[in-house]
């Protein structure tokens, strides 16, 4: 359950309020989500604890980034659990989300989350993303997966020509950037640094390619 304390933090720290309708929603979600972990692996047993620091305001931690509220469509590469996707769907109804992986327990409770919850701006896709035709999406995002350079070639055929490319990443890796310039020399990245609310300091960077 979403307690006073945890909405008071999206309210200060992010500048977000929610609604009856999206607490009662994210409380129907961390309900399913602690639920289906404890038969199926989506994450530790550890991480159900500090679910909503750790996971649910990291997910929407992209509200640290100004225009993130510009786009229309976003397309989550290796959603996971369904950070950021689920959460997104939840709290931001009027965007498309689509949901990627391709771990078929991960996807199973993406699925069911969404008819759970009817998540009518939710879209699930079961595919490697590299086999998918493209999408078309404005914002593509990922969290946990892999190298930045390995998401971007993977995925960059799913970007509308002014699209952005965000990743979530706990250490700014330098030689990650490096790389990634090195081969494509024009590109420019933002980075937006934030902290999680836990106990210990716990940085966060949202890395955006423009």
């Amino acid at each position: 359950m979403i307690t006073e304390k945890e909405i008071k933090i999206l309210k200060d720290k992010l500048n977000f309020e929610l609604n009856k309708e999206t607490i009662e929603k994210l409380n129907l979600w961390a309900k399913a989500f602690v639920e289906y972990n404890s038969h199926t692996n989506l994450m530790s047993k550890n991480d159900t604890e500090v679910l909503f620091e750790k996971h649910v305001f990291d997910s929407l931690g992209i509200l640290n980034w100004k225009d993130f509220k510009n786009h229309k469509t976003i397309l989550d590469v290796g959603c996971g659990g369904g950070f950021p996707s689920v959460i997104l769907a939840i709290c931001f109804p009027e965007m498309k989300i689509i949901a990627n992986d391709s771990r078929i327990k991960k996807i199973n409770f993406i699925k069911e989350i969404k008819q759970k919850l009817n998540l009518e701006n939710l879209e699930v896709l079961y595919s490697r993303i590299e086999d998918v035709s493209p999408l078309h999406v404005d914002l593509i995002v990922s969290r946990a997966v892999g190298k930045m350079i390995d998401v971007w070639e993977l995925s960059k055929k799913h970007l509308i020509k002014q699209g952005d490319f965000l990743i979530y990443k706990s250490k700014l890796s330098k030689d990650e950037i490096e790389l990634f310039k090195k081969k494509y020399q024009k590109a420019n990245f933002e980075i937006i640094p934030y902290e999680l609310p836990l106990k210990e300091q716990f940085e966060r960077n949202l890395i955006v390619l423009n």
